[in-house]
């Protein structure tokens, strides 16, 4: 945690004020792009919205100077998983499909971009994403004698270079899910959402992701090398989706009973302490066969 805040101080001091402004938007923008391809799906359906994910992409790639590496990302990342999770979110079994689709897109095309990176430059896919964060951590000014902070500040490397691709693929995952949720409601508040309805804490992920989880943690503590880094990460992802089953679990019983107050403090205490998403990592896992919210429906006697 407090390698986290070095970094981020470290960041912010080189900055100037119109540099943070821009970067913060240009972060925005990134994060509520999704919302707009959802949105052109909704409304437009698939074939629009690919024709239009496609122009997106090829403007893309002409901003970065004709390389074709961004266009393609753009389009697989920004624009054919929003688009394939979105028109399944239409459905009337939708709700989970969406979700489980689009994290195994984002996931399997992280894992893939990595693997392929580190292939090419022929070195492990830790060392490949060390690589890559290596620009953030050298372009910081530390005063030559500091070397308390520099010890920090490599260990916060090594550290974050180990989970990183996890992290960004769930992260990812529950920003573009949650901007399917968002275009959505603006679609329905405009009239132009043709799909079925679904209240998202109804959000269930199958037996085969928990065996997935399972299998990951396995390879994880008997794999070695890329097959173990890559393991790490995906039971990273898959404990963040477990976790997210978990909170849904929680909110529900929590709202079925007008407690309120609870349900804020819940989203308090997550924020303020991240340990505290394992005890709803096991509480997603076990709902998966043990259905939680069924037992807790007042409809059922729970």
């Amino acid at each position: 945690m407090l390698g986290g805040f070095v970094i981020v101080a470290g960041m912010l001091r080189e900055v100037p004020l119109l540099g943070l402004i821009a970067m913060l938007a240009a972060v925005a923008l990134n994060i509520l792009a999704p919302a707009l391809i959802a949105l052109i799906t909704f409304g437009g359906g698939m074939v629009f919205a690919i024709q239009v994910v496609l122009l997106a992409s090829l403007g893309v790639m002409a901003m970065a100077g004709f390389a074709i590496l961004p266009g393609v990302w753009s389009l697989v990342l920004y624009g054919l998983a929003t688009i394939v999770s979105a028109m399944q979110f239409m459905r009337s079994d939708g709700l989970n499909k969406s979700a489980t689709t689009l994290a195994c897109l984002l996931g399997v095309s992280i894992g893939l971009g990595l693997v392929a990176g580190a292939f090419n430059a022929q070195i492990s896919v830790q060392a490949y994403v060390g690589q890559l964060l290596e620009p953030l951590f050298s372009n910081m000014r530390l005063p030559a004698d500091d070397a308390e902070t520099r010890l920090l500040l490599d260990r916060s490397q090594t550290m974050i270079a180990q989970i990183l691709p996890g992290l960004l693929a769930w992260g990812m995952w529950a920003a573009w899910w949650g901007d399917i949720i968002l275009a959505r409601t603006m679609a329905r508040r405009y009239g132009f959402y043709q799909g079925a309805e679904h209240d998202v804490l109804e959000l269930r992920f199958g037996r085969p992701m928990a065996y997935a989880f399972l299998l990951a943690l396995l390879l994880a503590n008997l794999g070695g090398g890329d097959l173990r880094y890559l393991a790490v990460n995906a039971a990273l992802l898959i404990a963040g989706l477990l976790a997210a089953q978990g909170i849904v679990v929680t909110h529900r019983w929590l709202k079925e009973r007008s407690m309120q107050m609870l349900i804020s403090l819940m989203y308090l205490v997550l924020f303020i302490w991240s340990a505290m998403i394992i005890p709803f990592v096991i509480v997603g896992l076990l709902d998966i066969w043990f259905d939680f919210r069924r037992n807790h429906d007042p409809a059922h006697g729970g």
